[in-house]
């Protein structure tokens, strides 16, 4: 699990500004988080979350500042931009949230069925997944993409279980 008190003090021992920056501003939104109201415990995904959700917000005061002109700002929001997304895994793409759709519904559905389906394009006979899912089971295939994507989009996440909605 990551240590944001361990990062900052190899930052403060590397005199890295722009890093003990960033750690410290990702820290600060994960103490808001943690001691909000209901918060909920500290985890992995969690830090994940924040500091996708702090990346987010610095792409977008980048945005601003280029708009207004602010070389300046720009610069330094990108380089704390470049540190903060070293933590962050990689972004995944919409195959591989439909690969864990499907096995999840594998191991969660009754109806869940493969068919065999003709590509004349390929010319071969491909499996074709039949996803039905029943409308009591979105937010539950919801949920459990989220827990295995924190930083994937939500939106995207949830236009891919729509498709599948009976």
């Amino acid at each position: 699990m990551l240590d944001i008190d361990y990062l900052i003090k190899n930052a403060t021992l590397s005199k890295d500004k722009v890093a003990l920056n960033a750690y410290k501003n990702i820290k600060t939104e994960l103490q808001k988080v943690l001691t909000a109201k209901n918060a909920p415990e500290y985890s992995e995904s969690l830090f994940i979350q924040v500091a996708a959700k702090y990346a987010k917000s610095l792409e977008d005061a980048i945005l601003q500042f280029s708009e207004a002109h602010r070389d300046d700002l720009v610069a330094s929001y990108t380089s704390e931009l470049e540190v903060v997304k070293k933590l962050l895994p990689e972004p995944v793409n919409e195959s591989q949230i439909m690969y864990e759709l499907i096995q999840w519904a594998k191991n969660n559905l009754e109806n869940f069925s493969s068919e065999p389906e003709y590509d004349a394009e390929i010319g071969a006979v491909i499996p074709r997944m039949n996803i039905q899912i029943p409308k009591k089971e979105m937010g539950t295939a919801i949920k459990y993409l989220k827990s295995k994507f924190p930083t994937a989009d939500g939106k995207m996440i949830s236009d891919i279980v729509k498709k599948y909605i009976v």
